[in-house]
């Protein structure tokens, strides 16, 4: 017998290998086109998409349309691995499954079947555009499912928009062809078990899930990508073009859609609040606006609170300013809050606007509003960049720019938890203002005063600290906005720029039991501040919520064009004022000396607040709370009514508003 080659073993191994590759090597190339096929096909309706809708998205140039484009690929690619992630895993399932033709045919389906069904999606959004100016959501979803309305609506949708139907047949013929042409040019089947196929295999498999979960996620960034990134990749305006519709649907499934609600018509929503606003009377005035958001800034906290206090600087300076003495936030979370603040949206629902389904919703805000008139922008935050997605909300907001702890750049200031401390980012705010173009509307948000509430080690036995964590860290902001006057002060902008102080809300730490309930959860400072403008002195009593600062600010400057909002001017007079919240699904209301509460549309108690501050005598029990919930439940119902509305149509602004029942 011949004595067998030393190097049998090897070439034995060597061919295994081959064996191995040959057979892996045409599946990879398979899935790859596929891939690369569909984002093909995302490409091309991107294309016609934009052509339909093309007098909706403005004067459109070219290399804003490539900008868009370009960045839309990362939402297309995050789209088709989440569609897709069931394929490849199936794909590449270590287990020799290819090698039988049922399991072949029956994965060809699923890839043929979810890819289908999602560009029918997006095929129908190229004419359902025109009726949301916005990409479709998972509330679309809602619709299809009640199938009363949508088999009602399909004849008429059929009808109108018969070429949408012949434009996704013919697409889907071409994408099934091109996907057999792609299948027959690379066949693929599996080998049957064995541990030295099973090893490179299951490396594959594992590669493909990495890839999978990269391109889901959209990238390594510290957050996965939503629909709130794309305002940052475009205007407000063009976001649709940077979106694709599977993708604003898949990412919004967890998200709430608001229900409609109709308590009134149109003529008698008016008679209780008008979203719409127009000042005049007074020529417009270009002053710069800085607006400071506090965190956590609860009112008892200041001088105004009746407690001691941890603010001297801002005591000292409402002596010298405006100031709202019955100030309340609109809700309980920063997210809230900042929207409230630069675009008068209070918060009636469950969820933060910036992470609804309505996140791209066009919206009025003061930095949009604003550049109209020639100014700039600029919204300063020294937390990490993505926080709470504010990059992304003053993206949508208008603001022309974002600074974050990246733009800061110098970690030796960076707090070990949130951010840059106050004291230093507030002085870079400071002298950052002059690289603005003016005049410009510039919002800075602290964060020193946020849980942990921590201090710089240097003034732990320096600033007072009081009977609770926060109030040291409150003190130690108020110094920072103290250091900040100081270098403001000598510079050019400041003696023509309106200061606005306010917080995105209270703290979660109190001394103060009112402060344990009720409206005392939302008890904030808010007063304006002029150096150059002696007028702005005293203040008001007032019913003032976070939401006034925008019409507020636009009835100082002497703005005299329409524009929406939930909020009232404070220096007007004209409307009943009232604050209204919401706190899972519960409502409540302070009205006049009055607290109004309401749950599942049904009046649940009405205290005095002068009287009864504490909320222990509820009026339903008697026969004047009767009277009062005739009195108040309109101006509460007609307010959520709005509220719903707008949102649900986006019509959150004035050349869209048409009124509820339109």
């Amino acid at each position: 017998m011949a004595r067998p080659s030393p190097y049998g073993a090897d070439q034995a191994a060597a061919s295994k290998n081959e064996l191995v590759m040959r057979t892996l090597s045409p599946l990879v190339k398979r899935v790859s086109l596929q891939l690369l096929l569909l984002l093909v096909v995302y490409t091309i309706s991107r294309v016609a998409f934009t052509c339909m809708n093309l007098d909706r998205f403005g004067e459109l140039s070219g290399a804003e349309f490539a900008s868009a484009a370009l960045h839309g690929l990362r939402f297309d690619l995050s789209a088709i691995f989440m569609l897709n992630a069931a394929y490849l895993v199936l794909v590449f399932l270590p287990f020799g499954l290819l090698r039988y033709r049922w399991w072949r045919n029956l994965l060809n389906v699923l890839f043929i079947t979810v890819n289908l069904l999602a560009l029918a999606f997006e095929v129908s959004d190229w004419a359902y555009f025109a009726f949301t100016s916005k990409r479709a959501t998972a509330d679309v979803l809602d619709m299809v499912s009640r199938k009363g309305d949508f088999l009602v609506l399909l004849p008429h949708f059929a009808v109108d928009y018969w070429y949408i139907f012949i434009v996704f047949i013919a697409a889907s013929i071409g994408f099934i062809w091109v996907n057999y042409c792609i299948r027959k040019r690379y066949p693929v089947a599996g080998m049957p078990p064995g541990i030295e196929k099973f090893v490179p295999k299951l490396g594959l498999f594992l590669l493909v899930i990495g890839v999978t979960v990269l391109g889901i996620r959209g990238g390594w960034q510290n957050a996965p990508i939503n629909i709130g990134f794309a305002l940052e990749a475009a205007d407000s305006d063009h976001v649709p073009i940077v979106l694709n519709t599977p993708f604003s649907i898949l990412n919004t499934l967890s998200n709430k859609k608001l229900p409609e609600v109709n308590y009134y018509s149109e003529a008698e929503l008016e008679r209780y609040f008008k979203p719409v606003k127009q000042y005049g009377g007074k020529p417009f005035r270009p002053t710069n606006v800085v607006i400071v958001i506090l965190e956590s800034f609860s009112k008892n906290f200041t001088g105004l609170g009746g407690h001691q206090s941890f603010t001297p600087f801002l005591d000292s300076l409402m002596q010298h300013s405006f100031v709202c003495r019955n100030a309340y936030a609109n809700a309980l979370h920063s997210a809230e809050g900042i929207p409230a603040i630069v675009a008068g949206i209070p918060s009636l629902m469950n969820e933060p606007i910036t992470s609804s389904i309505y996140s791209t919703n066009k919206i009025t805000a003061l930095p949009a509003v604003l550049k109209e008139k020639g100014y700039s922008s600029a919204f300063y935050h020294g937390a990490t960049n993505g926080t709470m997605n504010f990059d992304a909300f003053s993206y949508n907001a208008g603001f022309d720019k974002y600074f974050g702890r990246t733009e800061y750049n110098n970690e030796k200031d960076y707090d070990g938890s949130w951010g840059i401390w106050d004291e230093p980012y507030l002085k870079y705010f400071a002298t950052s203002l002059n690289q603005l173009k003016q005049p410009f509307l510039a919002s800075v948000f602290t964060l020193s005063s946020h849980d942990p509430y921590k201090v710089p080690d240097e003034y732990k036995n320096v600033l007072p600290k009081g009977d609770i964590p926060a109030q040291q860290s409150v003190a130690y902001t108020d110094m920072a906005l103290r250091k900040f006057f100081e270098i403001a002060s000598r510079q050019p902008y400041f003696s023509n720029t309106l200061f606005v102080f306010t917080a995105d809300h209270c703290s979660l730490q109190t001394i103060d039991d009112h402060d344990h309930g009720n409206m005392g959860f939302y008890r904030i400072p808010i007063f304006f501040y002029a150096a150059g403008d002696s007028t702005m002195k005293g203040g008001t009593d007032e019913l003032t919520q976070q939401v006034d600062i925008l019409p507020s600010v636009l009835d100082y400057l002497g703005y005299d064009k329409p524009f929406f909002t939930f909020g009232r001017s404070i220096f007007r007079n004209e409307e009943k004022r009232f604050v209204a919240t919401e706190h899972i699904g519960a409502y409540q209301m302070a009205i006049d000396s009055f607290l109004y509460k309401m749950k599942a549309e049904t009046t649940t108690d009405i205290y005095n607040l002068k009287a009864d501050s504490f909320c222990t005598n509820n009026l339903l029990n008697y026969p004047e709370g009767k009277k009062l919930q005739a009195q108040f439940e309109p101006y509460l119902k007609a307010y959520i009514q709005l509220y719903h509305s707008a949102l649900i149509n986006n019509k959150m602004h004035a050349d869209k508003y048409q009124g509820i029942v339109d």
